[in-house]
């Protein structure tokens, strides 16, 4: 089976939860599989018999994986609940595909901001472990089609509120100081700070709101994981 393959970074707490769950649906399908061969009875058959019996369970496990009844692997786990979270989020459906500009992108996408990801008791980043998992292609694709497409108005807005307020002064202040630090100078970049529009308190709610309403292949795959270890 052709897969699309994400990896993700989550909190190392769930991905150990995760492991547990997986853990379990891998014992469930192989009882499934020791009843199975008991029920055609493939111990006692030869020959032609045999490999018949043996075709049928592939093909019955295969179909019973395709409907989520079989879970057995950490991809199976996880693509099980990512379709559960796309149809919570009426995401469940055909999009077009990703416009060529932006199809090959890499990095988090705009307007996905990392002050919205969890952080330690000691402030720092929480997801710290990275999690590789392959989804199958048709869901893969619908995953990034679907992010991709729900997030476009507020990608735009963001877009357009980047422009109405520029940097500002708080990310022109950063440069000055990282220019500092490597011996450029930064007299030109703390001059350009102090003349930098400045948002107002209404604008940065905007923002922060506009922010939230982004999607992003990550987050849809981490909210699969809570859905699989709550």
């Amino acid at each position: 089976m052709q897969a699309k393959q994400f990896v993700v970074a989550v909190e190392p707490e769930k991905l150990t939860q995760l492991d547990v769950v997986v853990k379990r649906h891998r014992e469930a399908e192989a009882e499934w599989l020791k009843e199975i061969r008991k029920a055609v009875g493939l111990r006692g058959l030869r020959g032609p018999e045999a490999s018949m019996a043996r075709q049928y369970i592939r093909l019955r496990r295969a179909e019973m994986r395709d409907q989520g009844e079989l879970r057995g692997t950490r991809d199976l786990v996880v693509a099980h609940e990512v379709r559960g979270a796309l149809r919570a989020r009426r995401m469940d459906q055909n999009w077009n595909p990703v416009p060529p500009r932006d199809s090959g992108a890499v990095g988090r996408p705009f307007g996905a901001s990392a002050d919205r990801y969890p952080r330690t008791d000691d402030d720092q980043p929480a997801l710290t472990a990275r999690m590789p998992v392959r989804l199958p292609v048709e869901l893969g694709e619908q995953v990034v089609r679907g992010c991709y497409w729900t997030s476009a108005p507020a990608v735009e807005a963001l877009k357009a509120w980047q422009r109405r307020w520029e940097d500002g002064p708080v990310v022109i202040l950063r440069e000055a100081q990282r220019q500092q630090a490597e011996g450029l100078g930064a007299t030109l970049a703390v001059i350009l700070a102090g003349m930098a529009p400045r948002a107002t308190r209404d604008a940065l709610e905007e923002r922060a709101a506009l922010q939230a309403q982004v999607v992003t292949s990550g987050d849809l795959i981490r909210e699969a994981v809570d859905r699989a270890i709550r």
